[in-house]
């Protein structure tokens, strides 16, 4: 039973990250965007590149998060297989 809900905790502490990973970036990088368009009025080159590369942090930050919990799965997977 005590296995079982770390195994919940784990996934509720690995979602609410992944929420964090993709949401804190995106508005992180919004708000430098607007703020840099509006001191050199150069609306909307700013924000639409930093939405950009917000998305390229976004899908780099979670995949290092996600991939070596996948990996693990998957290795305990294949041993109880055998």
């Amino acid at each position: 039973m005590k296995n079982n809900s770390n195994k919940i905790l784990y996934a509720l502490g690995m979602g609410a990250q992944v929420g964090l990973l993709i949401a804190l970036p995106l508005i992180v990088f919004l708000l430098l965007g607007v703020f840099l368009d509006k001191k050199f009025n150069t609306s909307p080159i700013f924000l639409i590149s930093l939405v950009f590369f917000s998305i390229i942090v976004t899908i780099v930050d979670v995949r290092r998060l996600v991939l070596p919990f996948i990996e693990k799965e998957s290795q305990k997977n294949n041993q109880n297989k055998k």
